[in-house]
C-alpha cells in the first residue's frame, strides 16, 4: 500500500523536474528585448583571459544596418567597440546572424551591460561585480541575470 504514494510523488517530482528543464531549455535570453534593436541574443560566452576577460555576444535576427556602429555599454557609461565581428545570413535574407567579442576589464562588470546595436539596446547582462572564473575558463551563458 505504501508504494502507490510513493510512485505518485516520485512522478510528480519528475514532471516538475522535466517541465523546469524544458522551460530553461526554451527561454529567451532576455524577456522583453528592444524590437528597435531587430535582433535578440542568443547567449553569451565570457573567457576570463588572466586579469581581464572576452565578453562573445552571438545574436539571430535581421537587417543589421552596417552603417551603426556597435558598442557595448558599460555601468559607468563606458563605450566599449567590438574587437572582432563576425555575420552570416542566407540569400535574400541578409544579415541574419551576429557576433560581436569584446575585451573588458574587471571594472567593466560593475553593474549592467547593454549592447547598443541598430537603433535599440539590448541586456546583455544585469547582474554586477566581475565573474569568478580561472585564467582560461569559459562559461556560456543564456539568460541576461548573471
Amino acid at each position: 500500500m505504501t508504494v502507490r504514494p510513493l510512485t505518485r510523488i516520485l512522478t510528480v517530482a519528475l514532471v516538475l523536474v522535466s517541465a523546469f528543464a524544458a522551460w530553461s531549455w526554451f527561454r529567451p535570453y532576455e524577456w522583453q528585448s528592444d524590437p528597435a534593436a531587430r535582433f535578440k541574443i542568443k547567449q553569451v560566452r565570457v573567457i576570463r583571459d588572466h586579469s581581464n576577460y572576452w565578453v562573445d555576444v552571438s545574436l539571430k535576427g535581421a537587417n543589421h544596418d552596417l552603417e551603426k556602429r556597435v558598442h557595448l555599454e558599460s555601468a559607468d557609461g563606458r563605450l566599449l567597440e567590438p574587437a572582432d565581428t563576425g555575420l552570416s545570413g542566407e540569400d535574400g535574407k541578409g544579415i541574419t546572424d551576429l557576433w560581436f567579442r569584446f575585451w573588458l576589464d574587471a571594472r567593466d562588470f560593475n553593474g549592467p551591460l547593454k549592447l547598443r546595436l541598430n537603433d535599440g539596446r539590448l541586456m546583455v547582462r544585469s547582474g554586477s561585480g566581475a565573474p569568478v572564473m580561472e585564467s582560461g575558463e569559459s562559461k556560456v551563458l543564456n539568460s541576461n541575470s548573471w
